[in-house]
């Protein structure tokens, strides 16, 4: 078989491999966030939908304080919460990867066992632990540690923190994890013979050569936070009102589908800037000089 016809062979194995991968995300990607970004453009007298364009969509949500508080809610939100669960998982991760022989596998997947059921069901399971007749104010009243209930468990910013925490720090775990498996335990030998300290260990040594696996771990949460509809609403009370829940009243009752669409595309370019920044300031700190090494 000739050079040329190995080379079409390999060409056409290539196509065929991610051809179908590549048609998926243009359809089901691609394609929705295209006719979003085409709606954001177009303006909505009553009921009717005009394809007009105009910038004005744009303009009345970056104008508006509402607005712009609720897409930096959104963004602290989910730099918070991604900080706790880094902060969470690396002793969790490090635990499991370095310390653990027999049940990793286990333990990796108890980690993983709430993932399995629906976020209604880990949602209303944590009303009934921080409600104010719940498993943890009824266990304080009988302790005696209270003599009425902590009202501010349930339906406050703390309750969101706690179950958006529980339910998104396994996508810390695992991108960590993975990374400190990888990590040659001779670099953590060689930090303690020459008399290096824990923390200046971790610093210096464990943080660098899993940066990769923080940054990955870091956006997801990041992401995945942002985005929450369910959990703020159900869990936050009056402090629920979020973004998300903003752009479905927009696509739902207010049937405001151009401001809508803007506000969905401003908080996405909101994200993306960010996350530019952080991987960019990461990479160029002393911390991300094993993701420059690895180059």
């Amino acid at each position: 078989m000739s050079l040329k016809r190995i080379d079409r062979v390999r060409q056409l194995t290539l196509l065929a491999l991610t051809g179908p991968n590549v048609l998926f995300l243009a359809v089901f990607c691609v394609a929705p966030l295209a006719v979003l970004f085409s709606y954001s453009f177009f303006q909505v007298d009553f009921v009717a939908i005009l394809r007009e364009p105009t910038l004005a969509n744009y303009a009345r949500v970056l104008e508006s304080a509402t607005y712009r508080g609720l897409v930096v809610k959104a963004l602290l939100y989910g730099i918070g919460i991604a900080a706790i669960c880094s902060v969470i998982a690396y002793p969790l991760a490090f635990f499991i990867a370095k310390r653990v022989k027999v049940y990793k596998a286990a333990l990796l997947t108890l980690l993983l066992i709430p993932l399995y059921t629906g976020d209604l069901i880990r949602i209303f399971a944590w009303r009934v632990v921080l409600g104010a007749e719940g498993v943890l104010n009824s266990l304080l009243m009988w302790l005696g540690v209270i003599k009425e209930p902590i009202w501010v468990l349930l339906f406050s910013p703390f309750s969101t923190v706690v179950v958006l925490t529980y339910n998104y720090l396994p996508f810390m775990v695992l991108p960590l994890w993975a990374a400190i498996e990888a990590m040659d335990d001779s670099y953590l030998e060689a930090a303690m013979d020459l008399g290096c300290r824990r923390m200046a260990t971790f610093f210096k040594v464990v943080l660098p050569l899993t940066g990769a696996g923080l940054i990955a771990g870091f956006m997801m949460v990041f992401v995945l936070v942002v985005g929450d509809y369910l959990t703020p609403q159900l869990i936050g009370g009056s402090s629920g009102v979020t973004v998300t829940s903003a752009i479905h009243d927009m696509f739902g009752a207010a049937f405001d589908w151009p401001t809508g669409s803007a506000l969905a595309w401003v908080l996405l370019t909101a994200m993306a800037a960010f996350i530019t920044a952080a991987v960019y300031l990461f990479y160029k700190s002393p911390w991300g000089r094993g993701i420059r090494g690895a180059k």
